[in-house]
């Protein structure tokens, strides 16, 4: 048996108080009294010669020697054990590392599942229960407060190790709140994570030391000139290790290096495409024959690139028109100023320069370049005469970030500019000495209006590949490819930019998996992936893929926080001080009944 609030054994000191009060009494006394006294009290008095009469005060002080003892029982909540029966509450960590293969040919989860399976049998079968929660990418119970090995077994089984992170937090406000209901429960952490300070907690450790390398945060960019630029980080976990990295393209080896790292220590490791126009599917990969093979190999898909239509409104439309002929996107019109092409309106990007039409177009982004007058939400204030640098901004956001992709940004002089003041509607992508001078703003049709405030003749902008990529980024923000992200970790959201009028679009799961999304308000389907590996997107007629790594922390050993849980305490303050107050007041009225007998026993003796 065991108490939930051992504190009420306090009210027992009123067990020696009694006894004090019963010792200190005054003894019976004979008195010489009237015979009319006498006849007046002759019921009572012959009541007090029954036979019950002489045990009278030994009952009465029985009973409140009971009445003391089980008000201070009740009030230190007694729970009882069934017989010495214990509540199991098993934590199972579901994160990706936990797919760690060990010197036994099992994961570090199947290890833990037959540690669980083993403990439900033979807890059970001493009358015990157990309670599973998985840790996964959230915190679940499996089964709760069960006798039944089978049970406890299938539940386990019909489980598999996530690829994500384990969601220890939710696992860790789960147990709390059972033993809340369960005083006295026993948590067993089963994880391959090092364990810190844990308090009411027995952590088993399934790391057995394995050795693991990982291939992280590949990064894919084009060089402007046709080329593609691959880079990622090589890390061997635990020991030193001469890795080979290979690189297939288009499911050919085409390069391999070979890499010396150091224990912990990343390194990276890059390869140039020189055609990326032709690259379908890159793939860098390692075969160390490590203990882990989920993060041994990633996958890129570089974006198609969508066909983009372009009016180009300008009366030297020359850097303009070899930047957006280079791309080679789509259709591209030149016209000049004031003649009937430029009021077309059936394109995906208009590029305005040293003019500003009426009104502008009711679709597609908008690029005005060195404007004669100011768009609305600006004021031209004046020119700058001073040359300067131009440099991106420091509160641009995901708008100048996208606008400024695969831009170096060095070396960009800018000989005249206008200086203007914009409204906040209005984000600065560059400055240069301070004045903003590419500004973007989202337009009510949901495009992109973008505004350069100098001439392309007063600044070398246009000679450098820094040009082409903006172009590229206008053209992908009037037309976004399909697949927002092509490498995302696994649970990140990822963003399938259906064309209008699309009536399908198929998932390729990595195991194979064909599932039908359903598209959002704007046509659009948000995917994601639960398990790391390549997704292949069928849209429209368009095929390409993403790939889903699993999280980098989870290649590396892991640590836990300091985890502490309260076994048998009450998670609301004012229940528990409600029940305080409650048995505070029962103690005032044990004492008040204690006195007014000790007062009516001295009135008796006295008259």
């Amino acid at each position: 048996m065991t108490f939930q609030n051992p504190r009420g054994l306090w009210l027992l000191l009123g067990v020696p108080v009694l006894v004090l009060i019963w010792l200190i009494r005054p003894p019976y006394q004979e008195r010489r009294v009237s015979s009319s006294y006498i006849w007046r009290l002759s019921e009572r008095f012959m009541k007090k010669r029954l036979p019950v009469s002489r045990i009278r005060k030994w009952l009465v002080f029985l009973l409140q020697l009971l009445l003391v003892s089980g008000a201070a029982f009740l009030a230190a909540r007694p729970v009882l054990n069934h017989g010495g029966r214990v509540d199991y509450l098993l934590i199972l960590d579901a994160s990706a590392s936990m797919r760690t293969v060990t010197e036994n040919g099992n994961t570090r989860y199947e290890e833990a599942g037959e540690q669980i399976r083993e403990l439900a049998r033979r807890s059970t079968a001493e009358g015990h229960t157990v309670s599973v929660i998985r840790a996964g990418d959230r915190a679940e119970f499996l089964v709760r407060e069960s006798a039944s090995a089978k049970e406890i077994t299938d539940a386990v089984n019909g489980t598999l190790c996530g690829w994500g992170t384990s969601a220890l937090s939710g696992a860790m406000t789960l147990a709390q709140l059972f033993l809340y209901d369960h005083p006295g429960a026993e948590v067993i952490l089963f994880t391959d994570q090092a364990a810190g300070t844990c308090d009411g907690i027995e952590v088993v450790s399934l790391d057995g030391g394995e050795w693991n390398a990982a291939l992280t945060d590949l990064m894919a960019s084009k060089d402007g000139a046709g080329g593609m630029k691959l880079s990622a980080s090589l890390s061997s976990w635990g020991r030193d290790a001469d890795i080979t990295v290979g690189l297939t393209v288009n499911g050919r080896l085409t390069d391999s290096v070979n890499v010396s790292c150091p224990a912990n220590e990343a390194q990276s490791v890059a390869f140039t495409l020189a055609d990326a126009e032709t690259v379908t599917e890159a793939v860098l990969f390692i075969d160390p024959g490590d203990a882990l093979e989920a993060d041994n190999r990633i996958v890129c898909c570089p974006e198609n690139e969508r066909i983009c239509d372009t009016l180009l409104v300008s009366e030297t439309p020359f850097y303009l028109s070899a930047a957006v002929n280079a791309l080679d996107r789509g259709r591209v019109k030149l016209t000049s100023p004031g003649s009937d092409g430029a009021a077309e309106r059936d394109y995906d990007l208009y590029v305005y320069d040293g003019c500003l039409p009426d009104m502008l177009p009711e679709a597609g982004a908008v690029l005005l370049i060195d404007p004669p007058r100011a768009p609305e939400g600006m004021t031209f204030l004046g020119t700058a005469e001073e040359a300067g640098s131009m440099t991106a901004s420091a509160a641009s956001g995901l708008a100048g970030e996208g606008l400024l992709t695969n831009m170096k940004l060095r070396e960009i002089a800018v000989s005249r500019h206008t200086i203007a003041d914009a409204s906040d509607d209005w984000v600065a992508v560059c400055s240069v000495e301070q004045d903003p001078v590419f500004l973007t703003r989202t337009m009510e049709n949901g495009t992109l209006l973008c505004v350069l405030l100098f001439d392309l003749h007063d600044a070398n902008l246009p000679l450098t590949t820094d040009f082409i990529c903006l172009m590229r980024n206008l053209m992908n923000a009037a037309v976004p490819p399909l697949l927002d992200r092509r490498i995302v970790t696994v649970g990140e959201r990822v963003t399938v930019n259906a064309a209008p009028g699309t009536e399908k679009i198929r998932v390729t799961s990595p195991v194979g998996a064909v599932t039908e999304p359903e598209t959002d308000e704007g046509g659009n389907v948000k995917l994601r992936p639960d398990e790391a590996g390549l997704y292949r997107v069928m849209c429209g007629g368009e095929e390409t893929g993403f790939f889903a790594a699993i999280p980098a922390g989870e290649s590396a050993p892991g640590r836990l926080d300091d985890l502490t849980l309260l076994p048998g305490e009450s998670g609301e303050e004012e229940e528990t001080e409600a029940a305080s107050g409650l048995w505070r007041i029962a103690a005032a009225v044990l004492l008040a009944v204690l006195l007014t007998e000790w007062e009516i026993y001295i009135y008796e003796q006295q008259y």
